[in-house]
Order: structure tokens, then sequence, then C-alpha cells
């Protein structure tokens, strides 16, 4: 990706104060892309090119309201980018209270629709894109996360029913699968989980037996699911539509 396919152009992300919104915003940033981030954790990074608005993607008043101003502040959005999502506590399907439920679906697919109802004015028409982060558990089932799990396959629902509707437009919809990806998130789960994981050697040998599982011997990086949203934002992927892109090292 060049300077010259994304200087100038203007973005909207969701959940970018950390984890990989924070890393897909900072590499717009870097890239000379006006972006407007949205997330209820302030961020602490601060740009000439960045204006953030503190808010939570599943109160539909309040997002209504910031997609409002962004829109007065800039009609023609080339990138769409939702990210906002949460992971719950591992528990068993008979011990998942309906108070995680309710959150997790409430934050990763309620939040994912309404940012897609509210984004869709704002975007240019054609050339539009929107790009969604699911995860490999879009397709793929965890016997200890159902809700997140149930929560993306919604999410991959919301992107292949978006792009049908959308496309027609010129507007392209796609989405990130990520596999495990060492996030300050993830690793603080791993631990969370894994009690005897006390020093830096038993995680490091931890993450290096994870990556095993995979076809390239090793689990995808943080700046891999970045590249590959972007390429899902740019151009060069100018005929894919309705698609989620597995990045995961090549889990089978």
């Amino acid at each position: 990706m060049t300077n010259q396919k994304f200087a100038g152009k203007v973005a909207i992300i969701t959940g970018a104060s950390s984890g990989i919104g924070a890393a897909i915003l900072y590499k717009l940033l870097e890239l000379q892309v006006k972006v407007f981030a949205i997330d209820i954790n302030k961020l602490k990074k601060t740009d000439t090119l960045l204006t953030f608005f503190e808010g939570d993607v599943t109160d539909e008043l309040s997002l209504s309201q910031t997609f409002k101003s962004i829109c007065s502040q800039d009609s023609k959005i080339d990138f769409l980018f939702i990210n906002a999502g949460i992971v719950p506590e591992w528990s068993s399907s008979q011990n998942t209270v309906a108070a995680i439920w309710d959150k997790v679906l409430a934050v990763n697919v309620k939040g994912a629709a309404l940012t897609l109802k509210y984004g869709i004015a704002c975007l240019k028409k054609p050339g539009g894109t929107v790009v969604v982060t699911g995860s490999i558990n879009s397709w793929k089932g965890d016997a200890n996360l159902a809700p997140y799990v149930a929560s993306k396959h919604a999410v991959y629902g919301i992107v292949k029913s978006a792009a049908l509707e959308l496309g027609k437009s010129g507007i392209r919809v796609n989405g990130i699968a990520p596999g495990p990806i060492a996030t300050d998130a993830l690793l603080s789960r791993i631990k969370s989980r894994n009690p005897d994981l006390n020093s830096v050697e038993l995680l490091d040998e931890f993450l290096e037996n994870l990556g095993k599982q995979t076809t390239l011997g090793r689990i995808a990086t943080i700046n891999d699911v970045v590249n590959g949203a972007l390429f899902l934002a740019s151009e060069q992927s100018a005929s894919t539509n309705g698609h989620l892109l597995p990045i995961d090292g090549g889990i089978l």
C-alpha cells in the first residue's frame, strides 16, 4: 500500500482506542488519511488528521448524533471500519448468564448494525468501502465462548447482506477474520485462563505452540491484520465483495 493510494482519503473507525482498531488507526494516520475515530474509551493519541468522538456503539441516539456531526464535516467518506467489539470471559453454555449474552450481542452485533446504518449516509457512492472486524469464529466454534461465536457468525451475516444491498450503489462490504493475534487483550485473556504462565518465557512458549497449529507455523501479527484491512478498503480488492478474509496463519 503506497501513500499515493491513501493520502487525502477519509475514514471512520470504531473501537479505535486499543488492539486491532488502534493499529489500523495509527497506520491510517501514517498514510495521511483523515480519520474520525469513535470509542467508549478516550484515545491517548492526538494528530492534526484525527477527530475523536467518545461514544458507545450500542447507544443509537448517541451514535446517530455522532455520525450526523461527522457527515456535516465530511459527507464523502472513503472507508468505514466497523471494528468495535468485546470478548467475554471463558464460560460453558450452562454457566453463561443471560447478561453476558445481552452485552456481547449488543456490542458485537447491534453495534455493528447501527454503525453501518448511520455510516452509510456518509459513504461515497460509488467508491466507499466498509471493512468489518469478524473472526475465525465467524465460521468456527469454541466450546467456551458461545456468545462471542454467535456474535461473529452474525457479523458475517451482516457483511453478506450489506454487500448484496450496497453493491448496487457501488459500495463494497467485506470483513477481516483474524485468528489469535498477540494483542494486549489476548495476552491478558491467556494469562487469566492459564495462571501457570507466570513468566515471559512460558508465555512465549505458549504462543509458539499456538502457532504450531497453523500451516505457517506461526500466529498472525497485528501488522498482518492491518494490511488485510487496508487491502479490503483499497482499490486493490475492487472485485471483492461480501467476503471475510481469514488472517490466521493458516488454520485449516
